[in-house]
């Protein structure tokens, strides 16, 4: 599929915007109604034949492999954020968590277009605050989703929005470690993988035993789906949503597998390696072999963050601006910090600060001083614990 330009996009984006509410009356509440009463034969239990399934199920139009987005809104938040891939060929289905408290620079054409929607929409973007950016939901989702189809270079099928009631009943959250090469951030020059500790949403056993009870009935799964559809949000349609039918009957709830995104958090902030996760989707995406086995998680090791006090610190200015390596110093010793030395950094300019620490856990408690700097485990000088090397963004800090 060729890549659509941006600004096609934002064209059919707002079209879908303009024609929402239209089709949604029109075309998605009729043929609501015509499926809720296939489905349902007007009675409290489904009683529809297999044949009148299988001829809604012929008739959807749906993706072969669908990439839905789903929000969990929680009142003016997104408080989570799922990439659902179902794949209609190997009934496979796949769950990528994206952290919500990712920040991202919009692109300056799409910012460009986005900035006639809200002149106050911030280039530098919280994925979690997407709401708070635009007027109303539908368009917070709606260019939600072209943002992240950015971020992740991927084309969404649609999106799905549960409450947190519904999220609560159907997930949980785990520890995993994603290990990834980086693709495009700092560390691209490097040959080596990271690891990096994401907490991921996973389905919960109550929700796992729910597919399972509806896997092979199709009766079942078309009040399944009904059922969900009267409690989300969407831009598919439950009819569209019906084609899924046959992928659920053959799903294997225990198969279900659940990823992070390759990236790297700075305290509580998280950059996506946006080259690594296009990497990481396509290949989910263009998997061809069904999943046999359960997923297995190692288990992850509890880092605690330990005090940088009295660790020995040296502080270079790798910005070429003038006073910040003294700044630092001054900020650092009256906090209580033991800065031994400061000086220039020539190896290159960087704009984002960088702490290196000889030991993991050490270094968090300076995040607070500097303007959205990595912690990073690494080689430092002899004779410190600590170096700070400080980049172009900490000039105003």
């Amino acid at each position: 599929m060729k890549k659509k330009s941006i600004a096609k996009v934002f064209i059919l984006s707002l079209l879908k915007s303009i024609l929402g509410i239209a089709i949604i009356i029109a075309v998605g509440f009729a043929s609501y109604k015509i499926s809720y009463m296939v489905l349902s034969n007007n009675s409290e239990n489904v009683g529809t034949s297999s044949n009148e399934i299988k001829d809604i199920v012929e008739k959807a139009q749906t993706d072969e492999i669908s990439k839905n987005l789903i929000y969990v809104s929680n009142d003016n938040k997104i408080s989570h954020l799922m990439l659902e891939i179902c794949n209609t060929k190997t009934n496979n289905m796949d769950y990528i968590t994206i952290p919500v408290g990712t920040d991202y620079t919009i692109p300056t054409e799409m910012y460009q277009k986005l900035s006639t929607v809200n002149q106050e929409i911030p280039q530098i973007i919280r994925i979690g605050r997407l709401k708070q950016y635009f007027q109303n939901d539908e368009d917070a989702y709606g260019y939600g989703e072209l943002i992240i189809e950015k971020i992740l270079g991927v084309k969404i099928s649609y999106y799905t929005v549960l409450d947190q009631e519904t999220y609560l009943n159907h997930y949980s959250r785990r520890n995993i470690e994603v290990k990834f090469k980086p693709l495009s951030l700092a560390e691209s020059s490097s040959e080596k993988s990271v690891t990096v500790t994401e907490k991921i949403n996973v389905a919960s056993r109550s929700y796992v035993n729910q597919l399972k009870d509806i896997k092979g009935n199709q009766n079942k799964i078309a009040e399944f789906i009904k059922d969900q559809y009267e409690r989300v949000d969407s831009n598919l349609t439950v009819y569209n949503k019906i084609g899924y039918v046959e992928s659920y009957e053959k799903m294997d709830p225990d198969l279900i597998h659940y990823w992070g995104i390759p990236g790297k958090y700075s305290d509580k902030i998280f950059a996506v390696d946006t080259k690594a996760s296009k990497s990481f989707i396509n290949n989910l995406v263009n998997n061809t072999t069904a999943y046999t086995q359960a997923q297995v998680f190692n288990k992850v090791a509890k880092t605690s963050t330990k005090s940088s006090k009295g660790k020995s610190i040296i502080v270079l200015n790798g910005s070429q601006i003038g006073g910040l390596a003294t700044a630092a110093k001054t900020t650092l010793t009256n906090a209580g910090y033991k800065v031994k030395k400061i000086g220039d950094y020539t190896a290159a300019t960087l704009t984002q600060t960088k702490i290196i620490v000889r030991e993991d856990g050490v270094g968090k408690d300076l995040v607070k001083y500097f303007s959205n700097p990595v912690v990073e485990t690494g080689t430092v000088d002899t004779g410190y614990d600590i170096k700070i090397i400080i980049g172009t963004a900490d000039a105003n800090n």
